[in-house]
């Protein structure tokens, strides 16, 4: 019975200048021929780290164990793990347990026949191991450099951008691409406009819009015929992801934290889609998904570090009972206590529900205000509408001369107190921060004295009150034509018992 082996070939990347996989393959083909060795399989793991596992890997050994293969042949020891003395480990159990296997890395003379070869192939783990980390941290430091002078590091294309030759050096940098672009801008319009998502994202789907991970856009952005590869569905959590990002600003995050500049504020790297103000709408209606993984990340970190201390859980995993919030109605914000002027609040009677005076009964405050809710309504309803209701309905269009200083003013304070936190880090540069810091408070003291110049510009809707009354029975509605007229009504305590509603009990007080 012939020699069985198998063949592990192993390459990071693939290119012209690297190993390549069929040179590994062919020079190990012309080994076994000369050897007489019968090939039942090849295994390979072209594009992979070397320090990362490999379900390759471990199928070779397995076929070792479980007598499929008598032989285990790589090109190069290197080839067979970066992962340093644990893989020889695992390699030597397998050996252990089937005295007969053979393992062959052709291009260093070594294999497992050898008298010294588990001292040998200790060695040169641990010498692959150390070139690993010394790539990685090349690598790390390339990419680090890449990002911070705005050059694009590789990977998966930002939704909304696509990588074109740098015009002032080398390398290749992000800039937005016009149709994804008009996507973003787009969509992100109608989301602030209050567009339900689950809309949006099925006229995404419908107009064949490809998702930033798709088959289809993963080839446009390789330079591949894109054809008619899969384009995605698109998801609620996948705009929520998308449209919330901070590269949309032009920022690029560094290890999970924003690239700043010398100052501690984010630096824009590449040519933003939308403003701050926009993103900052978009995160107020969607959340900031980013920020929340970032934070459970370091939260699942502290906790594996301290598992003795009791780290508190970020918003995000926290699962407290949810406020009970009593519905609001009509008179919400609108009835008062004639005897104590307090808002009252709505209850219920007798599962019916009811305004009410919480001083209610306190000695000296309050002799105790209750009245049933919907006669209250129904009341006030026909004295507005009776009073106001051929008032023309108008709306107020305001503007805001600089929309932007509140959230370049929130920005300044993240800055500011990420700044005071790293003071207190025992490695922390306490002169540079110091300057930081002042910079900080200068720039935050401009911002607030910048005036906010708001204008506005009065509208006719063509209706009366009354018609915008009965056109929408949505209590928050109705209040905000209420205050168009009424400042507020005040309700005194009954006279006598019984659910009657007396109207001599309440008073209307207007806005003019």
């Amino acid at each position: 019975m012939a020699t069985r082996v198998v063949f592990y070939l192993r390459l990071s990347s693939s290119d012209e200048a690297s190993t390549s996989i069929a040179r590994q393959e062919a020079d190990l083909r012309a080994h076994a021929e000369r050897s007489g060795w019968e090939i039942v399989r090849v295994l390979t793991d072209d594009g992979f780290s070397g320090r990362k596992a490999r379900d390759n890997a471990d199928e070779a050994l397995r076929m070792l164990r479980d007598d499929e293969a008598d032989v285990l042949a790589v090109w190069k020891f290197d080839r067979w793990s970066r992962q340093g003395l644990g893989a020889v480990a695992a390699l030597i159990a397998t050996l252990d347990a089937r005295p007969s296997a053979l393992f062959v890395a052709l291009n260093d003379g070594l294999n497992s026949s050898q008298p010294a070869w588990r001292i040998i192939a200790s060695v040169l783990a641990e010498v692959a191991r150390m070139e690993a980390d010394n790539t990685s941290m090349r690598v790390k430091s390339a990419v680090k450099t890449m990002r911070h002078a705005g050059r694009f590091p590789g990977g998966i294309v930002p939704y909304g951008y696509w990588p074109v030759e740098n015009p002032d050096g080398p390398g290749r940098i992000l800039t937005p691409n016009p149709t994804e672009a008009a996507t973003i801008r787009e969509v992100a319009e109608r989301i602030l406009a209050g567009d339900s998502l689950t809309r949006v994202a099925a006229d995404l789907h419908e107009a064949g819009v490809p998702t930033p991970r798709s088959d289809y856009r993963l080839a446009q952005m390789a330079g591949r015929p894109a054809g008619d590869l899969d384009r995605g569905v698109w998801r609620i959590s996948t705009i929520r992801l998308v449209w919330t990002a901070d590269y949309l600003l032009g920022r690029v995050r560094e290890s999970g934290a924003l690239i700043r500049d010398a100052d501690g504020l984010p630096l824009q790297v590449w040519t933003p889609i939308l403003d701050l103000v926009q993103l900052t709408g978009l995160r107020a209606r969607l959340g900031n998904p980013s920020e929340d993984s970032r934070k459970i990340q370091e939260w699942r970190a502290e906790q594996k570090a301290n598992p003795s201390r009791d780290v508190p859980r970020p918003p995000t995993l926290a699962s407290p009972r949810p406020a009970v919030r009593r519905a609001a109605r009509i008179l919400s914000g609108f009835a008062y206590c004639a005897h104590c002027d307090h808002k009252l609040y709505v209850g219920t009677v007798g599962g019916k529900p009811s305004y009410r005076c919480p001083q209610g009964g306190a000695p000296n405050l309050c002799p105790g205000v209750r009245v049933m809710a919907e006669p209250l309504e129904e009341y006030v309803t026909g004295v507005f509408l009776k009073v106001a209701g051929n008032w023309p309905e108008v709306d107020q269009e305001g503007s805001v001369a600089d929309s932007g200083t509140a959230e370049a003013l929130a920005e300044v304070q993240s800055a500011i107190q990420e700044t005071l936190a790293a003071l207190g880090d025992d490695e922390g540069d306490v002169s540079a921060l110091s300057a930081r810091l002042e910079t900080l408070k200068a720039r935050r003291s401009q911002l607030r004295a910048l005036p906010e110049v708001q204008t506005f510009e009065t509208v006719y809707t063509g209706r009366t009150l009354a018609e915008a009354w009965h056109a929408d029975d949505d209590p928050a509605s109705r209040r905000v034509i209420l205050a168009w007229a009424l400042d507020h009504v005040t309700v005194s305590k009954a006279v006598a018992r019984g659910n009657q509603f007396d109207p001599a009990r309440v008073r209307e007080f207007w806005t003019s």
